[in-house]
């Protein structure tokens, strides 16, 4: 299995922390290539593996570097439905962070 090294950080991280969670949220950006079943796949693999992890997928958006029209990139298109360009900076859809975990309290 291939792993997301950007889910390793956030493991090891968590792991450093040397405390017990409920859960783990995570915020996955739409065009990260890692899929949600292989995402779980490398959290169920570790000592994480009985802290519930959600995913929250955030949408893709571009901007036309032309135009400056904005975009959700339907089918991986690599030109503007505006006026065509090829060119764009990606707003959105790349992110992959932890965003909350709960504690457990003992």
């Amino acid at each position: 299995m291939q792993k997301n090294p950007r889910l390793s950080s956030i493991i090891d991280h968590l792991l450093r922390q040397q405390k017990r969670y409920v859960s783990a949220n995570l915020a996955v950006g739409e065009l990260v290539l890692f899929d949600d079943e292989q995402i779980h796949a490398q959290w169920r693999d570790t000592s994480l593996a009985q802290t519930r992890l959600t995913i929250r997928r955030v949408p893709a958006l571009q901007q036309c570097m032309a135009c400056f029209n904005k975009y959700h990139p339907a089918r991986a298109e690599v030109s503007c439905p505006q006026c065509g360009s090829v060119g764009a900076k990606v707003i959105a859809g790349e992110e992959f962070y932890l965003e909350a975990v709960e504690e457990k309290n003992e």
